[in-house]
């Protein structure tokens, strides 16, 4: 059982991925063929784990009533798995001659299919009438048409899984986040299945024509490497899914201090929408209702905007040990905060001339929007609302 476990483990975690892309798959109503294909290489994946697994293989063998038919099932299933790979990566990153990019892997889905065919005509070919679960390669290392077929699936194994390897490495370079940790956990996932699996059955291959029996790399290494390297594929797809949405949601809360320091901005612009747990698929779509939502009313206020409240936020900061960064942050922040609560407490009361408004107007993007929400929670910014809360008061009297 113990030896059936990690394939087991990496199986469902692929199945979970599958399952995981079923919403979008379903609402895609195939129309979205990368999507699909995603979908179909984590489900094929999940089903060569599961058929590797030693428990399994002894149950095709027995329902099938074929000595070893398991062999070029799972060879084949490996083989077109590592070919799939290399198609994905190539559509998933895409690039700028999108026809080149479909030759190519019209190339290879063709070259693949010609190693299925030569696996299954060369099994059929050879004689392989002793039961073997775990040491087949070796023990058949030498028997005619068996040994080819073996060799075959090793060598276009290790090449898919190397072409993989690269890609995902290379690409892992260009992005960040949860993709670029994804990608990495593929390369690293793909590098084990070529330069430990592959090689070590390889060198155990080589070492039994020379009259030597390192059945223990095939018995013993090789597994070692096969299912940590299935557990690394299997989370560099998952993580890119799960990390993105983790993700939005935590921008999602991190922007809740800002939403509530502009809630009382004219209420011209868009409402606020419904709180929304993070495991729900909409969230991207929340978390872009909620920047819109703080850049309307940052826009809406800006008449208010007061420069020197800026500058004595910004002093305020400086004071305090802060970079030009985080001081311009915070006074942005400061700005911001008391062109609402000016709204909120004297709406006549004369706005700020606009040609000074807009030079002191804040950016609004993603990452600014966090960096001012953070920055409300600072005790520069509590300071400067309460002594213009005070102005105010004072104004009003």
């Amino acid at each position: 059982m113990k030896a059936n476990l990690g394939f087991y483990i990496a199986g469902s975690l692929l199945l979970l991925a599958c399952l995981l892309k079923l919403p979008a798959l379903i609402r895609a109503r195939g129309r979205d063929w990368l999507l699909s294909s995603i979908c179909a290489l984590l489900l094929v994946g999940a089903g060569v784990l599961f058929t590797s697994a030693p428990q399994i293989i002894v149950i095709v063998n027995r329902v099938t009533g074929v000595p070893n038919f398991s062999a070029p099932l799972v060879y084949c299933a490996l083989t077109g798995f590592s070919a799939a790979s290399v198609v994905l990566v190539l559509n998933w990153r895409g690039g700028p001659d999108k026809d080149h990019t479909r030759r190519l892997s019209q190339r290879i889905i063709a070259v693949y299919l010609i190693v299925w065919a030569l696996i299954v005509c060369l099994y059929m070919l050879g004689d392989a009438p002793v039961e073997r679960r775990t040491d087949f390669d070796v023990y058949y290392a030498t028997t005619p048409y068996i040994r080819e077929m073996i060799l075959l699936y090793l060598i276009a194994h290790g090449v898919a899984s190397y072409i993989c390897s690269r890609l995902c490495w290379r690409w892992s370079r260009d992005v960040h986040g949860s993709l670029r940790i994804g990608l990495r956990a593929l390369a690293l996932g793909y590098l084990m299945h070529y330069a430990g699996y592959d090689t070590v059955k390889l060198v155990a291959i080589g070492a039994r024509w020379t009259g030597h029996h390192w059945t223990f790399l095939v018995t013993g290494f090789a597994p070692s490497m096969g299912q940590p390297s299935a557990l690394l594929v299997a989370v560099g797809f998952i993580l890119p899914l799960i990390g993105r949405r983790t993700e939005d949601a935590i921008r999602y809360w991190q922007l809740t201090a800002l939403v509530k320091a502009v809630g009382g901005a004219p209420s011209g612009a868009s409402p606020e929408p419904l709180p929304l747990s993070w495991w729900k698929p909409q969230i991207k779509l929340r978390l872009t209702q909620r920047q819109t939502y703080i850049s309307d009313h940052i826009v809406a206020c800006r008449s208010h905007f007061n420069p020197e409240i800026w500058n004595e936020a910004y002093a305020a900061a400086v004071a305090r040990g802060m970079g030009e960064k985080d001081a311009d942050v915070i006074a942005d922040a400061a700005m911001i905060a008391s062109a609402v609560d000016t709204h909120r407490g004297t709406p006549n009361l004369p706005s700020v001339e606009q040609d000074a408004a807009r030079q002191t107007s804040p950016a609004t993007t993603t990452r600014d929007l966090v960096q001012l929400s953070r920055a409300m929670r600072s005790r520069v910014v509590k300071d400067i609302r309460r002594r213009n809360h005070a102005r105010l008061v004072n104004a009003a009297t």
